[in-house]
């Protein structure tokens, strides 16, 4: 048998394994880095995204809810001891705390609709309930703080000095009417997953001294814009808190560097503020962005201060497990329409 003998080209190349390996593992070190870098860039955007969108929280809701509350007041009847000072019975008082009971007062009016921040007012043959006025941890207002199981409510009134205003929840207004709103925390269930957020219902009414002082104004047609659901005016909000600015001085307006200021919670029993005026207010919100954000940081080692809340946590037992970026805005306003006599 013939033997052939092949060629060898002795110039021949090739890589080896070890040269093989190398190259992988440069390939990945270059992609773990390329994944790094959008990794880290990804974490950044979701921040800064949380960031604004909490910023929007305080820039526009913010700003739309201190409006509606310098609104406090005007409008509230004044008379020649008290002028406009502002207390639980200031008839359509700027801050509501008291209503018509139903039975005739035992000075000052014959009618059993009046003497009350709602004077005047009725649902029918009935008073107006309760769940309307403004409450410490109502049980109107929700709470996602440990420990606390509701945040406050607030109502405010108001009389409306132009055409073209609106209330909170977005209705017409037309000049001279009253508007009562009712500012709580509820779940929007507009938005999936459900959150919280500060919500407004509002009441719009015409007054009239002459019934408010005998028959009443019967505004049952429409009590249920105040008492409902409202709309959802500053979302993603954990806390609501608002404490109340009072003093016993009465020249506040002429010498304010004697006042002699006491911010306190809202009285359970509105009748302690007799003697007292309330000249300012101050509200405190705990809101989180929409986006959750990625973070080391437990939401259980968390603390925020509201007001005078200190060192509060939110509740363990809500689903809390996105890890939102969290802050606290805080505003003080002056009651200007409730600065003393005209």
């Amino acid at each position: 048998m013939k033997k052939t003998n092949y060629p060898i080209d002795i110039n021949q190349k090739g890589v080896t394994l070890i040269e093989l390996m190398v190259a992988l593992v440069l390939g990945l070190v270059v992609s773990a880095a390329a994944l790094q870098i959008f990794y880290t860039s990804s974490v950044n955007n979701n921040r800064q995204k949380a960031g604004s969108q909490i910023q929007d929280n305080a820039v526009f809701g913010m700003e739309s809810f201190s409006r509606h509350l310098r609104r406090a007041n005007y409008g509230a009847n004044s008379n020649a001891t008290s002028g406009f000072y502002l207390n639980h019975l200031t008839p359509q008082g700027g801050v509501v705390l008291t209503r018509p009971t139903g039975t005739v007062p035992s000075t000052g009016s014959t009618s059993p609709w009046s003497k009350s921040n709602l004077n005047g007012l009725r649902s029918g043959s009935k008073p107006l309930p309760t769940s309307v006025l403004s409450t410490n941890e109502s049980v109107n207002s929700e709470s996602n703080i440990e420990g606390i199981v509701n945040s406050d409510q607030l109502t405010i009134q108001y009389q409306a000095y132009q055409d073209d205003m609106f209330s909170c929840d977005g209705e017409e207004i037309d000049t001279d009417d009253y508007v009562t709103e009712r500012y709580f925390v509820r779940t929007d269930t507009s938005v999936t997953p459900n959150k919280n957020g500060l919500a407004c219902a509002s009441l719009i009414y015409t007054y009239d001294e002459a019934l408010a002082n005998t028959t009443g104004i019967d505004v049952s047609a429409d009590i249920a814009d105040l008492t409902g659901n409202g709309m959802i005016v500053i979302p993603n909000v954990d806390y609501f808190r608002v404490l109340l600015g009072t003093t016993a001085q009465d020249d506040f307006a002429t010498d304010p560097n004697s006042l002699a200021l006491v911010y306190r919670p809202i009285p359970s029993d509105p009748t302690i503020l007799a003697g007292q005026r309330i000249v300012s207010l101050q509200v405190g919100l705990l809101v989180h962005s929409d986006t959750a954000t990625v973070t080391q940081q437990e939401n259980s080692s968390l603390r925020f201060n509201i007001l005078d809340k200190r060192d509060q946590q939110l509740n363990t037992t809500a689903p809390n497990d996105s890890k939102y970026l969290r802050n606290v805005y805080e505003t003080t306003i002056l009651i200007r329409n409730a600065r003393g006599k005209p």
